[in-house]
């Protein structure tokens, strides 16, 4: 999603509706801007003029600041008011719109013939200067420009648990080529990345001590573009040494930053890394989290000095639910629970949709997306993991279904990331990566807490497409599918705590098993008044003693555990016996 325009660069279809309105000072409202929707594109083939969208985030400073340079410059609007309908999009309220543009970064310009022919493509800021030209050029010769395409091609749908020697051993030669040894952090300007983060985190719980060091480092180093005034964290850093922090407080640099220094915390006692979690998960609750739930999408401080962005997604509210809970898990704070809950809870009654899956917005007007049912069927499964509550495990599940007969492409297996129909002229929905990276690991995950094949082979076929040409021909940088590999290949850490919910020693053991600092983790809490598990893949004995832990295999199980500090040295025996 926007953590890869976020690094490179700073569906669509035409079944478009209208773009929610969003409050900006510097878009004005002096009828300069038309709507995202078939009516203008009627308009356009009517009157022979060309369609410019402008795409933009509320948080981005450079749209800002076109907005106010450029669309507003009395010579721009000349050469536009005859030939051109210039149209808004607010790229945040759009995922089909704003997936299809990303790596053009925000502002994105592209100009369209009427019918929906692509003709130019412009990434960032564009002054006057070297806009007016541009726009004279497309009205002259207005044949599209030839960016060349990405990566090869999609290959037939085929089930897949990894990727071959030498395209992992790319991968990983391009981690190591592209990591700052001066200042810490992968590439010059400084992303906050999940999966680069989660990958590094992995590899220094396996005993990898380059990779400690490395990611030790680099969390150290990232302090620093954390707000001292908010405790948010920017999603990235305009130079190398950290020191030039963007100020755009995204989502996803929130999830991926608490969840990273919430792990760390544990994983090496740090207490700086504690304070980290601390300050972004301050952030969360006092400034991004709703009054009745759910949360606010994002906040800009910088050019423009937006502020908090107060419309609410159920992405960016499952982000953010994942995020807390890994908090929680770390930690214990018991303020961190009851706000993913209360959260979940905003979700299902404002977001849910009647036969599964989520809504972006109360209304969507191209969706539903991908990525709104992705990033809460994560969500409810982290919720599960961490209450042992099998309701959300249920929710997960029903999103899982919802998923599997709406987004998948059944010549491929991969996911697209809108349900739009297609429509004439206009491209069909594309596949987003990072969402199908996602995707996978999401029915691996739930494959080992349902124990249902068909959730598996959900995974295998959506790895099949993550290996093919399309994909790892076109990009470098992919931890993400790394970790995709390696949770497919390798079983969940599973731990179960047997015992009455209402027994604190039983809380006790299970605030244990959360603690432990792996993501790919199957926490349950069985309460034999319950009834089976949801998965009863493991025969656990009888332990007259009281409330009892144990971390488990496929094969065999621990001998039974009383003390949550010893939780962690019975997994750790466990994942070495099952490397030899």
């Amino acid at each position: 999603m926007m953590r890869f325009l976020a690094l490179f660069g700073a569906t669509f279809a035409l079944l478009l509706g209208t773009a929610q309105a969003v409050d900006r000072k510097d878009l004005g409202d002096d009828g300069f801007w038309n709507e995202w929707s078939d009516a203008t594109f009627e308009r356009a083939a009517k009157e022979k003029k060309f369609v410019i969208v402008s795409l933009q985030s509320w948080w981005c400073p450079w749209c800002h600041t076109m907005n106010k340079d450029t669309w507003a410059n009395a010579d721009v609007r000349g050469v536009l008011k005859d030939h051109f309908l210039p149209v808004y999009v607010d790229q945040d309220s759009r995922p089909d719109v704003s997936q299809r543009y990303e790596r053009w970064g925000w502002p994105a310009t592209i100009i369209f013939g009427p019918d929906g022919t692509e003709i130019v493509k412009l990434r960032g800021f564009y002054s006057p200067q070297f806009l007016i030209p541009i726009l004279n050029e497309t009205i002259k010769d207005p044949s599209p420009v030839d960016y060349g395409t990405q990566g090869g091609p999609e290959r037939e749908r085929t089930l897949a648990t990894g990727l071959t020697d030498a395209h992992r051993n790319e991968i990983l030669g391009f981690l190591d080529k592209a990591y700052d040894r001066a200042n810490g952090g992968w590439s010059k300007s400084k992303l906050v990345d999940g999966p680069t983060l989660g990958w590094f985190l992995d590899r220094a719980k396996a005993g990898d001590k380059e990779a400690e060091e490395r990611i030790r480092r680099t969390l150290t180093a990232q302090i620093a573009i954390i707000d001292k005034k908010s405790g948010g964290i920017s999603q990235v850093s305009l130079k190398p040494d950290w020191s030039k922090p963007s100020m755009e407080f995204s989502m996803f640099a929130q999830q991926a930053a608490l969840t990273a220094y919430a792990r760390a915390s544990v994983l090496f006692n740090d207490a700086s890394y504690r304070a980290a979690a601390d300050q972004i998960y301050g952030f969360l609750k006092n400034t991004l989290a709703g009054p009745g739930g759910g949360f606010y999408a994002s906040m800009g401080e910088a050019e423009g000095s937006p502020g908090v962005d107060k419309r609410q997604y159920a992405r960016e509210t499952g982000q953010a639910i994942q995020g807390v809970l890994a908090y929680y898990d770390a930690t214990g704070d018991a303020s961190a629970l009851k706000l993913a809950i209360d959260a979940a809870d905003w979700a299902m009654r404002e977001r849910s949709r009647p036969n599964g899956g989520f809504r972006h917005t109360a209304e969507d007007k191209g969706g539903p997306y991908l990525a709104d049912s992705i990033e809460m069927g994560q969500a409810l499964l982290a919720l599960h993991r961490s209450t042992g509550d099998v309701k959300w495990l249920k929710a997960a599940a029903s999103t899982g279904r919802f998923i599997a007969e709406t987004f998948i492409d059944p010549r491929t297996g991969g996911f697209f990331a809108s349900a739009s129909p297609d429509a004439k002229n206009l491209p069909k929905p594309i596949k987003q990566r990072e969402d199908n990276v996602t995707t996978v690991r999401f029915f691996s995950l739930l494959s080992s807490y349902t124990g249902e094949a068909r959730y598996r082979e959900v995974a295998e076929a959506g790895m099949g497409y993550l290996a093919s040409p399309v994909i790892l021909d076109a990009f470098g940088f992919l931890p993400d599918v790394l970790l995709a590999e390696q949770e497919l290949q390798n079983e969940p850490v599973h731990v179960t705590v047997v015992g009455a919910k209402d027994d604190p020693r039983s809380a006790a053991l299970y605030a244990g098993a959360l603690k432990y600092p792996l993501a790919f983790k199957r926490a349950e809490w069985w309460d034999k008044r319950e009834g089976k598990l949801t998965n009863a893949d493991v025969d656990y004995p009888d332990f007259p003693e009281g409330p009892a832990a144990f971390a488990c295999t496929r094969n065999f199980c621990s001998l039974p555990v009383t003390d949550a500090a010893a939780i962690p040295a019975q997994i750790d025996r466990l994942q070495r016996a099952l490397k030899k």
